[in-house]
């Protein structure tokens, strides 16, 4: 029995750590960051307006250009699709619908980083309920 367990510890050091995932939190421009394939992305809601930020699994930001999303909004009991489109910038993602910024409010952003990449997808409820 002893001989397993020292096994078993052996094998458990020699494993390589895993970086911890982005659970739900809050990114430097003031949405919800969350893991989004191997990247982290930031999603701000405003009443009507959508801003997507991209970073690296280092959390350096990314540039929009060359990416496409979309988001699947769900408010007020309605469901619609919006495109993203680069911010003049070029650093951020912008869509716009017909929706309010309220703790309800839950999106599903769809991204493509770059041309040939597999799209990849993270859910999220971008407004916090206020106390």
């Amino acid at each position: 029995m002893l001989e397993r367990r020292t096994l078993l510890a052996a094998l458990l050091a020699t494993v390589p750590s895993i970086a911890p995932a982005h659970g739900p939190s809050r990114g430097p421009n003031g949405g919800q960051m969350q893991d989004i394939g191997s990247y982290h992305g930031e999603l701000l809601a405003q009443d009507g307006r959508l801003t997507f930020f991209l970073y690296d699994a280092s959390d350096r930001p990314l540039p929009a250009t060359g990416a496409s999303a979309t988001a699947i909004v769900l408010a007020a009991g309605r469901q619609q699709t919006l495109a993203f489109a680069p911010r003049g910038d070029g650093k951020a993602l912008v869509a716009t619908g017909d929706f309010k910024a309220e703790p309800s409010l839950r999106v599903v952003v769809q991204l493509v980083p770059a041309a040939g990449q597999p799209r990849v997808q993270a859910r999220y409820a971008p407004v916090e309920a206020t106390r």
